[in-house]
């Protein structure tokens, strides 16, 4: 029973194909990573600037608030007819001095704030500088607030600075506090500082873009560059398929002609190198094979002569010949 050989077929990719495509998707797994590394860089150096920022500005304005002041305040003021001012003659240096921080460093917007007596985790809203800007998003004269997260608790004690983007019925911030301190040196009361997410969104978004731009002109002009050596790489190869092509065909000078000549020595070289060994090879044992086959022919050639002269003189009409012609010449003789 004959067996069939089954041979497994497969699509045909050119080798510069498979280059680009290779080098491609090596390209783009490093740049992936790259961005990704570039961009978590860029946007820890900003909110690292924008944690340093808020550490200057708390300092600056805690130094010119007294914490007394601001608890006698908040104990004793009356909040005015609209609600977000107080007609105590302390709260309008309190909250100049807040808009002066503000003129210093726009992003910042400072309020001033106490414990709710009786409470450990509410706060109140003494002045809020948005009061005068926008009141929209300002909170009232001694307005109860429980904070979303634990950094203006914290901010009664120690520098808290909460730099992950939170939103509140205000908006979407960045925020740092302090405690401010009384004639004793005991912190009563806490300085809030917020910088709009918005700011730190404008950053990523800046930062997204340049790099995008980079990457999009980088990665064209790398898949160029790839295609370019993919061309240089696979012509050689392309010069021997057709080499190969011709030897098949016993045309071993063309062959020997069309080798693919480079000014450097390389893997390609030696293949080429390789090539011309075998077509000297091949040629030869094509030369020895054609006069084997010569010599085997005329052996073959002269076998089959004797082989016939054999069954012509074996016959029984040949050996019928010669017993007359052996009696004819015995008559002649007599």
């Amino acid at each position: 029973m004959e067996v069939k050989k089954v041979e497994k077929t497969s699509r045909w990719t050119s080798l510069r194909v498979q280059l680009v495509v290779g080098f491609t998707l090596l390209f783009s797994v490093v740049f992936a990573a790259a961005f990704y590394w570039f961009y978590q860089f860029a946007t820890d150096m900003a909110l690292r600037r924008i944690a340093t920022d808020l550490t200057a500005r708390l300092n600056g304005a805690a130094a010119g608030i007294n914490g007394d002041d601001l608890v006698a305040l908040s104990q004793q003021g009356q909040a005015s007819s609209d609600g977000y001012y107080s007609d105590d003659p302390r709260f309008m240096p309190l909250l100049n001095w807040l808009d002066t921080v503000h003129q210093v460093e726009p992003l910042a917007w400072p309020y001033l704030y106490v414990r709710k007596p009786g409470s450990t985790a509410d706060l109140l809203f003494v002045i809020d500088l948005n009061a005068k800007y926008d009141r929209s998003k300002a909170a009232h004269f001694n307005e109860a607030y429980t904070p979303i997260t634990p950094y203006p608790l914290r901010g009664f004690t120690e520098l808290a600075i909460n730099l992950t983007p939170y939103t509140d019925k205000w908006g979407r911030w960045v925020s740092g506090y302090m405690p401010l301190k009384n004639a004793q040196g005991q912190p009563v009361a806490a300085i809030g500082m917020d910088f709009r997410a918005d700011y730190l969104d404008e950053v990523q978004r800046a930062i997204l873009n340049q790099v995008v731009v980079a990457f999009v002109v980088t990665y064209l002009a790398l898949l160029v560059l790839v295609w370019l050596v993919s061309v240089v790489l696979t012509a050689p190869i392309t010069q021997l398929t057709g080499v190969a092509e011709l030897i098949g065909e016993g045309k071993y000078a063309e062959a020997l002609a069309a080798m693919p000549r480079r000014l450097l020595r390389d893997e390609i070289t030696l293949l080429g190198r390789v090539f011309q060994i075998m077509v000297d090879k091949v040629y030869q044992r094509e030369q020895t094979l054609l006069r084997q086959v010569s010599e085997l022919k005329i052996e073959i050639d002269e076998v089959k002569r004797q082989k016939q002269v054999s069954e012509i003189v074996e016959s029984d009409f040949f050996q019928a010949l010669q017993t007359k012609a052996r009696e004819m010449r015995r008559r002649r003789g007599a």
